[in-house]
Parts: C-alpha cells; structure tokens; sequence
C-alpha cells in the first residue's frame, strides 16, 4: 500500500492559500480605490453644488437698481423692470433730447429701486455693457391711438354702457324731474371710497417713517402709474369727468389711509376728511404732475395733464358739462376759465420752487386739513390743527436731517404757495357764489355731502 504524497499536496495547499490571500489583497486594494474615489467624486460634488449655491444668479441683485434680480437681460444680471425699461427706451429719440433731472448725470435709484431720472437709468444701463443685438423687433404688436380707437368702437356696448350707467356713478334721467338735469346717483363710488379709508394702506417700509413720509410714500405710488406719452384731448366728455370723480375720491381715501395717525382716527372723522378735500386733493395732484411734466418738456406750457394718459390744452379745450348746467361750455366761460379752473398759475410756482416729495406732501397736505377745518369747525378744526403740527414737526425732522438747518427761506416760499393757492380758489368762490344764485349749476346728487355748489359756506 502506497502512502500519501504529503509534500506535493502540502505544496500544493500553500500556492493555493498564497493565491487566495493575493486575491484577498487584491480586492481590497480595489475596494478601497473604488471606496476613495467615489468618495473625492461626492466630495467634488458637494462643493460644486455649495459653490452653485453661492454664486447662484437668483440670489444677487440687480445692476441697475441694486433690487432682486432675476436673470442676464441683454449681458447684463438685471430684473424684469429695467430690462423692459432698455427694451422700451433705447429707441426713444426722447431720451436722447433729454437732460438729466439733477443736471450733473449721476443719479441713483432710491431706496425702492426707483429711478426718477430716465437718462441716467439708461445711460447706466449702457455703460454696464447692455446691448441690443439680441431684441426681438417684432414680437409685440404696436398699434397707434387711432387704430386702437377704431377697433375700441367696434367692441359691442353693453346694456349698462347702452343706458349710460357706471358701476360707481351713475346719471339717471327721470321723465318727472322738472329741469333738465340728470339725478347723479354717486352711492357706489362712495360706498368704495368709505371702504378704502377704513382699510389700512400698508405701505412698505424699510425703516421707521413718520406721517409726512407715510403720506409723502403714498403720493408717489399714485403717481408712479402716471404716461409720459400723453396724448391731447380737445374735448373733455361727460364719462371724463365721472372718470376724474371716481379716480379722485378712491385716491384720496388710500391716501389718507397710509398715514398712522389718520388710521387712528374715528370713522365718523375719516369720513368728513373725505368728504372736505377728495376734490381739491385730486386737483393739487394734478397741478403737481403738470409742473413736473412741464419741467421734462413732456408737455407745453399751455398743457394740463388731467389724467395718466391724456391732457388738454387752454386755449382749444371744450367740456361737455351737461351734467351739471343747462348752458353750454363757451356760455360758461366766465365760471369755467381754464386757466383758472386749472390753477396754471400755481403751476409755474411749484416749477420755480421745485418742491421734493415729502415738501409737496406737505404743501398738499396743510392745503387740504386747513379746507377741512375752516369747512366743520368745532372739534374737527382741532383735531385738524394738532395733525397740521405733527406735520409741521415731521418736515422739521426731514430737513435736519438732510443738512437743512436753515430752511426758514424755503419753508417760505412753501407757504406762499399755499396762499396762492387759497387765493385762487377764492376767487373761483365768488363766482361759483354769482352761480348758485341763479341757479346754474346742478345739486340733484344722491351724497350731496360731498358734492356742494356754492353759495354754501365752504372756504
């Protein structure tokens, strides 16, 4: 019997064991590359992604305006405001006739990101290198007011445009009324405007604000909807003027809603505010846009702005006033003089004295509470006269602070054109006074409060 062959198969076990332990080596060398690779790969990952997050586009601002951007416009990280702001101006031969508002062309956007100075905007715009060769001429469809007019007419009449009755004013003809004139039912507009003033105006603030910069920020959000491609009109129609009616009452009550103080008042005081100043509010608003407008040379000196969109001037204009006399337009010269109507003289007063914001704010306002308290009396003019102080306190605030120590001189000249302004309409007064005798004028209203025809007391 033959014995095993022990050494061969001793040999034969140690290459075996040997080559199980190199391949044992071998897949952990392996596993441990293929482990530390794929960790650098995360790790590279991770600071891709980190770094992405970092420099994300989203989360810078824009050049322009220095507020959230959104996205490269035309090369340059701006938002969707200044980049249509390019796209609609760089055309303009306006622009290019234009002078920068502060005449040293270094303008800034405020603290919004508003820009007050168009040339400057655009100019910054194109030394931060946007260009034009990639806009699209022909995406939009432009169209001019003529056409735009046409096919408005073409657009079926409704049954309440039919029988011409607005949502919120409303000129009804009643077979029964012994004169001509329409019964104005105004129940809506008003309902609308007590809404507005009671709702609070919340208004956005980046630092603590006192009243006259509330009301002064509220001022120029109305205005910020403001054309400045107008077009003329030559007539004024009655739908025009429930247009200004309507406009000016809502205006006025968010207005007044803006400011702390106003909001604190008793409603009953809130609305004897709007019943006293919405219409000579909305008339010094206007005086105020035209001056401003004027000084750009985006409309002639004998030019009113009565709307966003549209002005009139002096010399051509007529009005449709049936609605609140039996005679027409050229009779009623001596009560309708435009100039007068329209206050050009004050005009040229706020263009000489060049009033900011938060002045014009105040002149508006001090013109408007002084109305209301002289108008009620009593309580009211007290109430009127202490807000007319905290005013006066906050304008004190606003020039120490802007280095205007001695602002005596200027504080002058502001209340001067308050008292141009009181002086016209007084003189306006008189002959609305001459009027009301003869019994020109319409007082059939349905809120008689806030509409008066002279000779009623109101100074």
């Amino acid at each position: 019997m033959k014995k095993p062959q022990i050494g061969h198969n001793s040999s034969l076990h140690k290459h075996m064991f040997s080559f199980s332990c190199s391949l044992i080596s071998c897949t952990r060398q392996i596993v441990s590359e293929l482990l530390l690779l794929f960790f650098i790969h995360t790790l590279q990952m991770e600071t891709s992604s980190s770094s992405l997050s970092l420099h994300n586009p989203s989360n810078d601002k824009c050049r322009i305006c220095l507020q959230s951007g959104h996205g490269f416009h035309f090369g340059v990280f701006s938002c969707r405001a200044c980049a249509a702001f390019f796209r609609r101006c760089h055309l303009s031969s306006i622009l290019n006739q234009r002078k920068c508002r502060s005449f040293h062309g270094v303008c800034g956007p405020n603290r919004h990101g508003r820009w007050f100075c168009k040339t400057c905007r655009l100019a910054r715009c194109m030394d931060l290198g946007m260009t034009t060769e990639n806009i699209q001429y022909d995406r939009d469809s432009f169209t001019s007011l003529d056409q735009f007019q046409k096919a408005t007419d073409k657009i079926p009449h409704s049954v309440e445009s039919s029988l011409g009755i607005h949502p919120l004013v409303a000129f009804i003809y009643s077979s029964e009324s012994k004169t001509n004139f329409p019964f104005i039912d105004t129940t809506r507009l008003v309902q609308r405007a007590i809404i507005n003033i009671r709702t609070p105006n919340m208004i956005k603030r980046t630092r603590r604000m006192s009243n006259l910069q509330q009301l002064a920020v509220g001022l120029e959000e109305f205005q910020s909807t403001q054309k400045e491609n107008v077009f003329e009109k030559s007539l004024i129609s009655r739908n025009d003027h429930r247009g200004d009616y309507e406009t000016g009452m809502c205006a006025v009550a968010t207005w007044l809603s803006c400011s702390d103080k106003i909001r604190n008042y008793p409603d009953e005081l809130k609305i004897r505010l709007l019943q006293s100043i919405w219409f000579i509010w909305g008339r010094l608003e206007r005086v105020a846009m035209t001056a401003r407008m004027r000084s750009q040379n985006l409309c002639g000196k004998n030019q009113f702005v009565v709307s966003k969109n549209s002005l009139i001037h002096f010399d051509s204009m007529k009005s449709d006033n049936s609605h609140l006399t039996n005679h027409t337009f050229e009779e009623m010269r001596f009560f309708f003089t435009p100039k007068e109507l329209y206050y050009d003289e004050l005009i040229w007063d706020i263009m000489e004295v060049q009033p900011d914001d938060v002045e014009l704010t105040f002149i508006m306002s001090m013109i408007c509470f002084h109305v209301a308290a002289t108008h009620f009396g009593g309580e009211t003019q007290e109430e009127m006269e202490r807000l007319q102080d905290v005013l006066a306190d906050d304008l004190h605030e606003h020039y120490t602070k802007n280095y205007k120590t001695k602002y005596s001189l200027r504080l002058k000249q502001l209340m001067r054109i308050k008292e141009n302004f009181l002086k016209l309409r007084n003189i306006r007064l008189e002959k609305y006074s001459i009027g009301g005798l003869f019994n020109l004028f319409n007082m059939n209203f349905s809120n008689p409060e806030f509409f008066w025809v002279p000779p009623q007391k109101y100074v």
